[in-house]
């Protein structure tokens, strides 16, 4: 059997998992080594987070999470009410001020150990969400581009080795950096781990595709589209450079001032105006989705 991690805990209280109908311990959560997750990759995943206890736009990642198994040909047997219904129990048994959520499908048992059988297997953890670092926000954070691409970017699935791989780049040629950017024939596509906005002189500006579709991006879209400040289309690695502002989004990062990209400063070195614009904009809006109570 293969063992989930141990170490979600919140002031000595263990986590509570869903692991395939059953609730239990983080540190007592298994799934067979037979599973094709563990002999192939094979698997879907989303993640998201709660304000005020609230799952943001929990439709929205289930929706994806639907998207990306249907990407794959991996069986997804749970409609989203069902989802709902197991993600928001799970969260309830914890009980945490703010909780993390990951959502895995994994490809269950398979035929000679490789084509799937259809009996997929539905994992929810949930653990303390961990509120990044303030400096990222007043001070900026750094990132470092490599020459890396997801086979299919708009499948969030359980195979991260292109992104392992740059991160352990970027940590190597930049210790500060929080993160990777993927480059593919000159072009900027997305973190490991979040989408990227620029701004350039009086817009904001994002891939329109090639990259995974964010929650947290079609947020951030509607913001600036309600504001006529947001086009769509490819990035180069010039005009990536040449910034006057960048942003990643994400639901951890939420929305995050890029300041350095490689050896490049970005700006003044320091969250512009139109960011702490936007990430104001962010917070009066998950305040907002938060006091309304919306569910699913």
């Amino acid at each position: 059997m293969y063992g989930m991690a141990s170490e979600f805990t919140d002031g000595g209280n263990m986590s509570v998992f869903y692991v395939n109908g059953e609730y239990m311990d983080a540190a007592e959560a298994r799934i067979p080594v037979t599973d094709l997750a563990i002999l192939r990759g094979y698997g879907v995943f989303d993640a998201l987070r709660t304000y005020s206890g609230i799952p943001f736009q929990l439709r929205a990642h289930l929706l994806r999470l639907q998207r990306s198994a249907a990407l794959i040909e991996l069986n997804l047997p749970w409609d989203i009410e069902e989802l709902a219904d197991i993600v928001l129990k799970t969260v309830e048994r914890n009980g945490f001020p703010e909780s993390s959520i990951r959502i895995v499908v994994t490809g269950g048992e398979g035929e000679l150990s490789f084509l799937p059988r259809g009996d997929s297997r539905l994992l929810v953890m949930v653990y303390p969400c961990e509120a990044p670092h303030a400096c990222w926000y007043t001070e900026g954070v750094q990132v470092v581009t490599s020459q890396q691409q997801r086979a299919q970017p708009e499948a969030k699935t359980i195979n991260y080795i292109p992104g392992i791989k740059a991160q352990l780049e970027a940590n190597r040629r930049n210790p500060q950096a929080i993160e990777a950017i993927y480059l593919a024939d000159g072009l900027v596509s997305e973190g490991t781990r979040s989408n990227t906005f620029i701004f350039n002189e009086d817009r904001w500006i994002t891939p329109a595709d090639g990259t995974l579709l964010g929650v947290t991006r079609a947020e951030v879209i509607k913001l600036l589209t309600a504001d006529g400040l947001l086009e769509l289309r490819d990035i180069t690695l010039d005009e990536y450079y040449s910034a006057d502002e960048i942003i990643l989004t994400s639901s951890s990062k939420e929305v995050a001032p890029v300041v350095k990209v490689d050896d490049v400063t970005i700006g003044g070195g320091a969250p512009g105006a139109m960011t702490t614009r936007l990430m104001r904009q962010w917070r009066a809006m998950t305040d907002a989705y938060a006091a309304a109570g919306i569910v699913l």
